[in-house]
């Protein structure tokens, strides 16, 4: 993958962070590209960025899980493009299909990113794609849903000092797997649910929040037979593999609680329809090793806040509810 940050053209920029990064001086909060989020196709909690594929516009579904960007099957029928194999993918419900790449010439803030390789996908929901990480892990990445505004910061800020939008204070967490190069594949932070401490995939493609079944039980001693569930039908139509929602009275995500989250609960499949291993070092690996944790933030969760990740710093800042104004996000760069 080409990084984007070649198509913003802020390859001054980046060589002065990297520059300042080792003096260990910082600055003042300097924004590089402010993109509109819209509304999803169906409506509900998902957000769109207007992309184009090929000069023809799209609009992927914003997704903060997973690390490449995919484009949905119909538009690479549409387009008449050409997928190539490479490797293979798996799935939450256990399946397994090979995985298909296409290059495209993609469109994001009046730029161009040349000859980008995209993952084929076959139901990015009602968008024509997914726009992932790999679109955004070059900056600071500034979400403010309330304004529908997807922000790039320059990450050579003095640590701490971005909280433009509120004089209210916030609270920040530590993250994982944000930066390009992370061992770990998808960004997670710690999250206390009901008083447990757990980690967490932050990903705003995901309507509601999901927590894996087996984790359920251990910890609140909850099945789709207790008081409260709420069947949601099945996996794989497998009775065994029943899907519910339930309520729990708290989540917390550093200092900010919320009450009454209703979360998805259901079995997680990962790598159960392969045996498939991988050769690393003198280990022998399985493709589901270092899988995601047992709860992954959806947007009924996400879609309440307004979330600024600070790459350099490993953090991620957020604040709940409405923004108190205390400003608008710092001018972009010319």
């Amino acid at each position: 993958m080409r990084p984007l940050a070649l198509a913003f053209s802020l390859l001054a920029a980046t060589a002065a962070f990297a520059a300042g990064a080792q003096a260990q001086s910082c600055g003042p909060l300097k924004r590089a590209l402010s993109l509109d989020l819209k509304p999803g196709p169906a409506g509900g909690p998902l957000f769109g960025v207007a992309v184009t594929v090929n000069g023809t516009p799209r609009t992927f579904a914003l997704s903060t899980n997973g690390q490449i960007s995919r484009l949905g099957r119909a538009v690479v029928t549409e387009l008449k493009l050409s997928p190539r194999s490479q490797g293979r993918l798996l799935a939450r419900n256990g399946a397994v299909r090979n995985a298909q790449v296409v290059t495209v010439d993609l469109g994001v803030g009046g730029q161009v990113l040349k000859d980008n390789e995209m993952i084929v996908a076959d139901d990015p929901g009602r968008f024509d794609g997914v726009y992932a990480p790999d679109l955004m892990q070059h900056y600071d990445i500034d979400m403010d849903f309330a304004a529908r505004k997807l922000n790039y910061f320059l990450s050579d800020h003095c640590d701490g000092q971005v909280i433009y939008w509120t004089t209210t204070g916030a609270t920040s967490v530590p993250v994982r797997g944000w930066t390009e190069h992370a061992s770990y594949p998808v960004m997670t932070v710690p999250v206390s649910v009901e008083g447990h401490e757990l980690m967490a995939t932050v990903n705003t493609g995901d309507p509601i929040t999901i927590m894996e079944a087996d984790t359920a039980h251990q910890l609140f001693n909850l099945t789709a037979d207790s008081p409260g569930a709420i069947p949601l039908g099945t996996m794989n139509g497998n009775a065994s593999q029943r899907i519910y929602g339930y309520t729990f009275k708290t989540l917390a995500i550093g200092g900010l609680v919320m009450n009454n989250v209703r979360v998805r609960v259901e079995p997680d499949l990962l790598g159960t329809g392969t045996r498939d291993t991988l050769q690393a070092d003198s280990h022998i690996v399985r493709r589901t090793d270092n899988r995601a944790p047992a709860v992954r933030l959806g947007m009924n969760v996400l879609g309440r806040l307004h979330l600024y990740i600070a790459a350099k710093e490993e953090k991620l800042y957020l604040t709940q509810g409405a923004d108190q104004g205390a400003g608008a996000a710092p001018a972009a760069r010319p």
